[in-house]
């Protein structure tokens, strides 16, 4: 089976949203992927200021942001979609979001509402990828190892530099 989709990231450096096309296959329990198309896409200043202001927003101005920035993340999947001619490629977007509040074992909340997004795509999204594991107990994080596992099995030590490094042994 060949599964092709969007993924997008954006990191505690708001330096810009990452997305990436790529294309996934299964054949008999073991994993294969090709990353066809991936950009680093700036944020403009006014995402930055938003984006880090989050966590001092009341209620209604957060769930405004969350649902605006959702908007904005599909008009750049969008973008992505026509600069890379990937009309009716795409099969699914996954969406991390932009992380404002992660405080495991309570709660964890990431910008960036999936419906949002797929209002502005028109794909199924798959979003909010930390809370079922905060809700059964876990750290929510790092969300990368099982994708090394099954993509990467042939290395054993994989380290992530991101705002905050991390190891997957």
């Amino acid at each position: 089976m060949v599964y092709r989709a969007i993924g997008l990231m954006s990191g505690s450096s708001l330096d810009g949203l990452d997305i990436v096309f790529a294309e996934f296959q299964e054949s008999a329990g073991k994993w294969t992927f090709q990353i066809q198309k991936a950009a680093c896409l700036p944020y403009e200043k006014e995402w930055m200021e938003r984006l880090s202001s989050a966590p001092s927003l009341s209620a209604r101005d957060y769930l405004r942001l969350h649902a605006d920035y959702g908007h904005y993340l599909g008009h750049l999947v969008n973008q992505f979609i026509e600069d890379n001619g990937l009309q009716f490629q795409v099969a699914v977007v996954a969406s991390h979001g932009h992380t404002s509040f992660h405080q495991p074992p309570y709660f964890t909340a990431q910008l960036g509402e999936g419906a949002a997004i797929a209002a502005e795509t028109g794909l199924p999204v798959v979003a909010d990828l930390r809370a079922l594991d905060v809700a059964l107990g876990g750290q929510g994080a790092p969300i990368v190892p099982i994708g090394e596992r099954l993509l990467l099995p042939q290395h054993s030590l994989l380290l992530n530099i991101g705002g905050i490094a991390n190891i997957s042994i």
